[in-house]
């Protein structure tokens, strides 16, 4: 236990306020895991308890719900701490309040700091569940207090390699229509952190055949089961659009797919965070699970019998950001997602027209912008995931390298001149007495542009040399 976390819990326990330690902060505990979030309940005072530890710790309260006095405490590199009034007289009926049996067990911090197993409550056979690595909820209202649970329990699922309940499952598929009185908000917390593990693709599919859940949260992939076959493929868009995540799974988390310095990019890239501690990796899988999503309204069949799809990712990209809005991302990352759609054909069209020219590539970049690595990437786990079942005797290296050449470009070439120019505007405003911002902008991108396609050299001197010359004819 982290010195100042075992300092907190001797507080409390100082405090003469009967506290119990509760919920995933047991279950963690058992199963040897680090906790960095710390349920507490309390029999009086809670608001109280936080905010001396708050003081006493240097940490921020934040109030949870004024209804039922929950308060947490963030302390800066060591954790949450919220804190509770208990529901009920006993700690067994707050406990019955809670969703699955693996958190519904407590520890009363005046028998100790340090977590003595045998002392443990435990009423509805927790422990006996945690040994058989298995979720099941508490009792037939469990959803229906709260259906919010029923993703909760795959993400539960998929964070601890859990197996769920035969007869949980059955449950929430009979309530799976309920999910949609939740707030986006809260289905988004629920549904990333499903997005954040590595076997992303496995749970949501295991939510769309055994729990009936996925479509009920996004129900344009109800029609997304029914199109789809066609030329290139031969399975339905959602089976595809699935394949699709898991492919991406497999290249960014494969050791040697790419190049090293490419792999370290992406690497890099796809950790940043975007909002509200959601990973750009995590907005790329859902931007997977959505690239086709606009098929099922732009399916046409010509005066040959052919199906087609033309502007799909048009209407997808219309589609995606209303569920975007709907789950309440930021702003930032409904526009990544929707140019996530609107874009993954692009790397395709390059493909096919085998065009890898400076002036193709250039536009690309200017198009996609900060987005480049994730568009390809997601056209590459596109590709493969189509042509492996399409042809699998198929080499799928050829597009692998198409992509690589490409990506390589962008990092080395064009990269470097968005993220840091040569010569500042100020700098040049100075140097060259120019006052007017709209000049300095159209400057600076004829010079990114004319080192990109070999015009002048990546040196200041160079650049200083060639913007003077250009001066001169103006």
């Amino acid at each position: 236990m982290d010195e100042i976390v075992r300092e907190i819990f001797l507080f409390i326990i100082s405090f003469n306020v009967k506290t119990y330690l509760v919920g995933g902060s047991i279950r963690d505990s058992l199963l040897g895991r680090v906790i960095k979030d710390f349920d507490f309940v309390t029999i009086e005072k809670p608001q109280k308890l936080a905010e001396n530890i708050a003081c006493i710790f240097g940490g921020t309260v934040v109030e949870m719900s004024k209804e039922h006095e929950m308060f947490r405490v963030v302390v800066k590199n060591v954790g949450t701490f919220d804190f509770s009034k208990i529901k009920g007289e006993k700690i067994e009926e707050d406990l019955y309040e809670r969703d699955f049996s693996i958190n519904a067990m407590a520890y009363d911090l005046n028998n100790s700091y340090e977590i003595e197993k045998n002392m443990i409550i435990d009423p509805f056979g927790g422990m006996r569940d945690l040994e058989s690595n298995r979720i099941r909820h508490l009792h037939k209202e469990t959803f229906v207090n709260d259906p919010l649970r029923m993703i909760r329990a795959v993400s539960l699922m998929s964070r601890l390699n859990f197996d769920l309940d035969e007869e949980t499952q059955k449950l929430i598929k009979a309530e799976s229509e309920t999910i949609n009185t939740i707030a986006g908000e809260r289905i988004a917390t629920e549904f990333f952190a499903i997005l954040r593990e590595k076997r992303s693709a496995y749970y949501l599919d295991y939510m769309d055949k055994k729990l009936l859940l996925l479509d009920k949260i996004f129900p344009e992939l109800r029609q997304m089961k029914k199109i789809g076959e066609c030329k290139y493929h031969i399975v339905d868009s959602l089976t595809h659009s699935l394949n699709t995540v898991e492919c991406i799974e497999e290249v960014i988390y494969a050791n040697k797919f790419f190049e090293d310095h490419i792999r370290v990019s992406y690497e890099k890239h796809t950790s940043e965070i975007l909002a509200a501690n959601r990973k750009r990796l995590e907005l790329i899988k859902l931007g997977a699970l959505f690239h086709d999503i606009g098929k099922p309204s732009a399916k046409k069949v010509d005066k040959d019998g052919r199906v087609r799809f033309r502007g799909h990712e048009i209407t997808g990209a219309e589609l995606a950001l209303e569920y975007a809005a709907k789950l309440m991302l930021s702003k930032k990352e409904q526009k990544i997602l929707y140019k996530y759609v609107k874009m993954h054909m692009s790397p395709l069209v390059l493909y096919k027209s085998n065009d890898v020219s400076a002036n193709a590539l250039y536009q690309v970049f200017e198009k996609m912008g900060e987005e480049t690595l994730d568009i390809f990437l997601i056209a590459l786990a596109d590709i493969v995931s189509t042509r492996k079942i399409l042809d699998p005797s198929e080499e799928m290296g050829m597009f692998k390298v198409h992509v690589e050449y490409i990506v390589n470009n962008y990092l080395t070439r064009y990269r470097p001149l968005v993220k840091k120019p040569l010569i500042s505007g100020e700098e040049l405003m100075e140097r060259f007495n120019i006052l007017e911002g709209i000049k300095i902008g159209e400057l600076q991108e004829k010079i990114k542009k004319d080192i990109y396609f070999g015009k002048v050299s990546s040196s200041k001197d160079s650049v200083l040399k060639y913007i003077s010359e250009e001066m001169n004819l103006i």
